[in-house]
Parts: C-alpha cells; structure tokens; sequence
C-alpha cells in the first residue's frame, strides 16, 4: 500500500499508547481551532495555552519519560522518568509528540511574524473521518438523489456536462451508497446499545421512538415521498441521453479537463454511465437490505425483552432459575426421589399429597391409538328409468329457478302480445307465481331485462303479501 511512504511510520503510536485518550481529545480540539485557517494552522504561542487549558481541566498527575521508546523503531530502553503535575509542562511535551509523530508542525514566518504551528496537511482526511465517528452528520438521502435529478434537467444547456453534470451526479450516487451502507452496517450496533442493560418495559418502551432513533427521518422520507422510484425512470432517461444526444459534448468536456485523447474519453464517459445505472441498482438492493435488517433486529430486541421478563425478579423469573437449577444438579432418576434439603427448598410451597387427595397423581389414561379405516360403502346404480327421473327433476328446478333469463321469459309469456299489462291482474290469474312477479320488479333496473314497468300508487294484496301494483310493459 505505500502508507507509511507519505506518512510519517510513527504516527499513530501518540493514539495506541497509555495516554491515547488525552492524545485523542486535544486532537480533536485542535482541529476544532485550525480546521476554518487558510492553511489549518495558528500561532504556537495560542496552540501552547489551549493545550494547558486541557491539562489544567482534567488536573492529572503524569510520568513524562525523558525518552520515549514508544516514539522510535529503536529498542532504547527509557533513561529518566519524572512525575509532573504542571499543566503547562504537560501541554509542551504532548505537543512535542505530535509534531515528532507527524501530526503538527511549525512553519517558518516572516520576519516580525509570530512563529505558527500548523496541523500536516496529509493527515487532514484522518482527521476528518475521527471528526465524522464523534460527531456523525445526518444525512439526507433524498437531497442528493433530488441532486442528481435536477442536474440532469439541465444536460442540454450546460457548457460542460462532463464537470458539472456527469462527474457530479456519479459523485452524489457515491455518496448516497456509501451512507446507505453505513446505515445498513450499524443497525444492529444501534439496536444493540439501545437494548443493553435495559429493563423489560425500557425495552418494549424504545420502540414507540424505534423510527426517530433508527430509521432517522431523512430515510424516511426516501422510502416515502421522496422515494427513489419516483426518480428512477426519469434518472435512466437522462442516461439514455447521455449515450446517445449528449454523448460527442460529454467527450468534448471530459478531453478539456482531464487531459487524455479521445479514444480514452469515450470509453472513460461510457464507464462512468454504466457506473451510475449501476449505483442505482446497487440503491434499491441496499434498501431492501436495510428493510430486512431492521424486521431481523427488531425482532431481535423482542426476544431479548422476552428472555429478560422470563429471568427478572418477578414469580415467573424465580421459578425458571429454581428449575434451571434442578435441571443442571439431578442427573439420576434416583435423585428425583432424594429429600431436598437445599437451601432452595425454603423457596417451595409444597403440600403434602393428602391434602389435594391422591387422585390428582394418577397416571393419564392412555390415549387410543387411531383405528383401521374401515372401507366406504359403495352406493347401488340408479337405473335409467330413476335416472331420467332425476334429471327430469333436476331440469324442473332449474326451470322454476329466478333467474333473469326465467323472468324475461315470464315477462313475455304474460304480456304475450299485450304491450302492457297490470300486475295486480296477472297476481289474481295466476296467485303461484307470486315469487316471479316480485321478480319483475327486483329485475326491472337490469340491463338485460327484456321489459320495463311503471309503478303505482295502490298496493296489492296476495295472501298474506302484499306489494306495490305496478304496470309490466314491452321494453322499447
């Protein structure tokens, strides 16, 4: 890998030694003071004082070894140590670590200009990440998607689609993975820290928060309203675009900054194309990933709050531990039989069998095991006189059946070459089919009814019914 080529091999020994910590923590305040500089530095003589104000906050007593075998490659062995509780002296011989490691050095100032301390620029990007492990940011997934859309809305019109389309939108798809992954990998370390050392009801309670602390707002909202598919075919269009109308001022723009031949800018425009559509088929398998994580975790903390309701202190809890204990002190059948003079035993409300009666011991009875299946009877063949009956019969009721093609037929056989009839006629004719004419008016809204009717005012009575008269009529 080359690493410790540009950096310096001793670097990352002020964080693996006994005062890692204190190394960790006035890093992290220097850069706090030098990260908005021109060149990420400030005067020595204020970097000495911040130091000492550390050391003077956390008032500790430390042995400064003249000699350090840690800061070397050499096996020199320590020559003089000494106990210092001076915060000023503690805050020189930290910063003289640093700069011996590779972290700080000085700069040379002009003349009448304060000497400068300045945090090394090829150790910056350390810095930045143990900044984003302290301080994680919220990320908005949605924006840089919105991002990608937007620039690409504007590929005709730009004059350089390759820096300030392409180039950008494969840097926000980067991006967007890698918090997506992020997210994805710390799940579980979540839910972990979340449910850890908690009660049951603390437990079972985190979940009415689960989506603020682990589906953050911002995921939300791109599995939601800003949900990835609302842009994706849009975004595959504007890739389209690119492969095809776009593609000679893509490769134009990308000889100009990049500097390489065409040949090379054709085959470097493809790849970044097809890395896009890539990272955006990576994205929705990263989603559902992150969607099954969270079900499996979930379910997870569920089974944790369980275990612990069976193992608290309450009745249920006790008396698993007190079995838990037999199970693992009984290993004979004899034993079963021995008088328990444990101090468990004090534990146990036990009544002699007397008391209950001794029916309550006996064995079950013994269940009755499943019997042979006896062979089915084989009913007699109709003959073909019964048989015919049957069908006969079977015809009559699908005849005398309501249904819509029976009324329509009912319908015409009434009206016959009538062009209108009135019920209350046709009830008094024929008094059995009072089932069909009700019929005509349940079917009169159909579609495919051959007839209309016209209500009345009166009302007709029919035996012990009674309905509303109405006019049957040939359907024009």
């Amino acid at each position: 890998m080359g690493l410790f080529d540009r950096l310096n091999p001793a670097l990352f020994k002020p964080l693996a030694g006994r005062y890692r910590a204190f190394f960790a923590d006035l890093l992290d305040i220097l850069w706090s003071r030098c990260k908005h500089s021109k060149n990420y530095s400030m005067e020595k003589e204020e970097m000495t004082e911040i130091a000492e104000q550390y050391f003077q906050t956390i008032a500790m007593e430390m042995t400064l070894e003249e000699e350090d075998d840690s800061m070397s490659d050499t096996d020199n062995p320590t020559q003089q140590a000494s106990l210092v509780k001076n915060p000023h002296t503690q805050a020189l011989w930290f910063l003289n670590r640093l700069r011996a490691t590779g972290w700080l050095e000085d700069l040379d100032g002009g003349y009448g200009e304060a000497m400068r301390t300045a945090i090394v620029a090829k150790v910056v990007p350390l810095l930045q990440a143990f900044n984003a492990v302290l301080h994680p940011q919220t990320v908005t997934y949605s924006g840089k998607l919105f991002k990608a859309y937007q620039l690409f809305k504007t590929l005709g019109q730009d004059k350089s689609p390759y820096e300030n389309i392409l180039k950008e939108v494969s840097t926000s798809m980067d991006e967007l993975n890698d918090a997506l992954r992020n997210l994805n990998a710390s799940i579980g370390t979540y839910i972990e820290k979340m449910t850890r050392n908690k009660t049951p009801q603390q437990v079972l309670e985190l979940f009415e928060e689960y989506e603020d602390k682990i589906v953050i707002a911002a995921y939300h909202r791109f599995k939601t309203s800003d949900n990835l598919f609302l842009y994706r075919s849009d975004l595959q269009t504007a890739l389209d675009l690119c492969e095809d109308q776009y593609m000679d001022a893509l490769i134009d723009d990308y000889n100009r900054v990049e500097q390489v031949d065409r040949e090379q800018a054709v085959g470097a425009v493809m790849e970044i194309i097809q890395k896009v559509r890539d990272d955006l088929d990576t994205m929705t398998a990263l989603m559902r990933e992150i969607d099954r994580n969270h079900t499996n975790y979930r379910k997870r903390a569920v089974q944790r709050a369980q275990f612990m309701l069976l193992t608290d202190s309450s009745i249920q809890g006790t008396i698993n531990d007190l079995l838990k204990y037999y199970a693992e002190t009984i290993r004979t059948a004899e034993e079963m039989d021995e008088v328990d003079d444990s101090p468990l035993s004090t534990q146990w409300n036990l009544y002699p069998v007397d008391v209950l009666g001794k029916n309550f011991l006996k064995k079950p009875a013994q269940q009755r095991g499943p019997l042979d299946i006896e062979p089915l009877e084989m009913p007699e063949l109709l003959s073909e006189e019964e048989l015919v009956a049957a069908q006969k019969q079977l015809l009559a009721y699908a005849a005398a059946a309501v249904t819509q093609e029976n009324v329509n037929a009912f319908a015409q056989q009434v009206l016959s070459e009538k062009k209108a009839i009135q019920v209350s006629e046709v009830a008094k004719q024929e008094p059995d089919e009072f089932v069909k004419i009700i019929a005509l008016h349940t079917y009169s809204q159909s579609k495919s009814r051959n007839y209309d009717i016209e209500l009345q005012s009166n009302w007709v009575q029919c035996g012990k019914m009674r309905f509303q008269d109405f006019i049957l009529k040939k359907k024009v």
